[in-house]
């Protein structure tokens, strides 16, 4: 389900504080999702460092069966390649070979494993595919400083109702792309805060996104169709969101097909 269990919780935040301690993060690490495989799960969580231009993101994985986070791993452009040419669920297994060894592949020597692709290279390209595509920030919520530095806004009280539902509203939590968004990060001068990110309205195919209230008028949800299992909430006039993605790592490539 689109929830974690009493046990998966309280072992993923005891993870998250050893992980920060260890790393001596300046800011504490934040739940990313849930990753449902075959045999186990992926916990993801990630931490934000500020950095010209975007935050430098990290990501960190578990499993279901150890809480222990780790790092993913730094891509080579092979193993991106690859991992793009990888379909279906995943296993759940980080260490799960995606290939067969080469004929004239090394022997491990002295114990130390042979470099391979495995399931953990998938996973570190899944999820930063992922959180390009759909990690979303409600407009105001991060500013561009006199350094060009994107930071949080101390000052962001959150959105009004009408703003909360519309879908101007809300734009892509990653460096600039768009030429709007990067004009604006380059001139010079403080940029305004609807400038400096890609907006979630301009992504094809149209209707790739939702937005709704719940129940109560009083949150605004934000869904992806394209990653289903990916979703943002905005408490309405507060300064309270945040966005989770609960699937399978498998994207809806027929999504334009759909609308």
């Amino acid at each position: 389900g689109f929830t974690l269990s009493p046990e998966e919780a309280s072992a993923m935040e005891v993870a998250m504080l050893q992980r920060q301690i260890e790393e001596k993060l300046s800011s504490k690490l934040l739940f990313w999702g849930k990753l449902s495989g075959e045999e186990q799960d992926y916990l993801l969580a990630y931490s934000l460092t500020p950095a010209f231009g975007f935050p430098d993101k990290k990501f960190y994985f578990c499993t279901t069966a150890e809480f222990t986070l780790k790092q993913l791993p730094e891509l080579s452009e092979e193993y991106i390649t690859k991992s793009k040419g990888v379909t279906g669920r995943f296993r759940g297994d980080p260490s799960f070979p995606l290939e067969e060894p080469a004929d004239d592949a090394p022997e491990p020597e002295d114990g130390v494993e042979v470099e391979s692709f495995r399931e953990i290279h998938r996973l570190a390209y899944t999820v930063a595919t992922i959180d390009h595509d759909v990690a979303v920030v409600p407009v105001g919520a991060f500013i561009a400083d006199a350094a060009k530095q994107i930071i949080p806004n101390k000052a962001y009280t959150g959105l009004s109702y009408g703003a909360a539902g519309a879908l101007r509203s809300y734009f892509h939590f990653r460096k600039a792309e768009s030429p709007l968004a990067v004009a604006s990060l380059e001139k010079p001068g403080l940029a305004r805060p609807g400038d400096i990110f890609d907006a979630i309205e301009d992504d094809k195919p149209a209707g790739a996104w939702s937005v709704t209230y719940d129940s109560s008028s009083t949150t605004a949800c934000v869904k992806s169709f394209y990653w289903p299992g990916y979703f943002f909430f905005q408490t309405v006039g507060s300064a309270e969101y945040g966005g989770v993605y609960f699937g399978n790592g498998v994207p809806n490539k027929d999504l334009a097909f759909g609308l």
